[in-house]
């Protein structure tokens, strides 16, 4: 499988990317209502995707962080209680990862080529919001690229909507570019599917 990471704007990556992560937010966060479709962020924000020739495996979309208004969160004032130092930053959301994909354990890859991407539009700072298990296996995989990534356990996140009834935590990951190496994928020999979506 050789898996290519590109911002997308064809109109069926997109449709593919929408239908992943509407299956794996219905699956995976037990949210049968969720819709998947085209959201306005998704217009205003820069998708991400992992794709294997014209199928689409993952993505995860990247939006200039002004204020999380889904959370109530203004980001840039809490940036100084938070230790860190204001800064261009970004949010990742709706971050969904095919089984496929994941069966090749391929998130770190995927999280490198999100740090480089940010990185690469100008942001210092990527803010995200997730379950705590999941927040702690991508602080793993920032560890492992020597990208500092800290969870904020202290912040309350009060999500909105479909995702109110969830247990939420926001994390950021200090940007800095990352070695991205071709290396031959193989099948994982556990059977855990976990980490597969991020709020």
């Amino acid at each position: 499988m050789q898996v290519v990471y590109e911002f997308t704007t064809d109109p069926q990556l997109l449709k593919q990317y929408y239908r992943l992560r509407e299956q794996c937010y219905r699956e995976e966060l037990k949210l049968p209502d969720f819709n998947g479709a085209e959201e306005p962020a998704d217009r205003n924000g820069r998708i991400l995707i992992a794709r294997n020739g014209s199928l689409c495996l993952g993505g995860a979309r990247i939006i200039s962080g002004i204020a999380d208004k889904s959370m109530n969160l203004s980001l840039n004032d809490l940036m100084p209680e938070l230790g860190l130092q204001k800064g261009p930053y970004c949010m990742w959301e709706r971050l969904s990862l095919s089984k496929e994909l994941r069966e090749y354990n391929c998130q770190k890859e995927f999280c490198a080529h999100l740090v480089n991407a940010s990185w690469n539009l100008g942001y210092d700072y990527a803010f995200m919001v997730s379950s705590i298990r999941n927040a702690r296996f991508y602080r793993l995989c920032h560890s492992v690229l020597d990208v500092t990534y800290r969870i904020f356990n202290q912040v309350k996140c009060t999500p909105k909507g479909a995702f109110s009834q969830l247990e939420h935590v926001l994390s950021a990951a200090h940007l800095s570019p990352v070695p991205v190496g071709e290396q031959p994928l193989s099948k994982r020999q556990s059977n855990d599917m976990a980490y597969g979506v991020a709020a």
